[in-house]
């Protein structure tokens, strides 16, 4: 799961850090801003963990749980900027990302095959 919130946050930290260079605000501000970012983000990546609880069977190594994590977070910016979601809607966003991890979970990315 770790390696699926790695890549998740590394794309919308982009965003974060686009607010940040734009504004001008007191250190405080920024600690707290970033607390809150990295405990936002975490909300989205329970889904994966439910999905687990509930007897997910899927498997991921390290890089596809990454790589899933970037195109997830990606796809949620996408969404965004092409107005499919509107900027104050964050919860369908939420819940997109929800979903997606949900899913995630079930599937066999990069199972190896057992040998005989």
């Amino acid at each position: 799961m770790w390696y699926l919130y790695l890549g998740y946050v590394a794309i919308q930290f982009y965003a974060i850090a686009d607010v940040f260079s734009r504004n001008a605000l007191a250190a405080s501000a920024v600690i707290f801003s970033i607390a809150v970012f990295f405990i936002w983000s975490l909300i989205p990546m329970l889904g994966y963990v439910l999905a687990k609880a509930l007897g997910a069977k899927g498997y991921a190594k390290r890089f596809p749980l990454l790589l899933c994590g970037v195109i997830i977070a990606l796809s949620e910016n996408a969404l965004t900027y092409f107005n499919l979601i509107a900027e104050k809607q964050y919860n369908i966003g939420t819940a997109i990302v929800f979903i997606l991890c949900f899913v995630i979970a079930y599937l066999p990315l990069n199972k190896q095959e057992a040998v005989s």
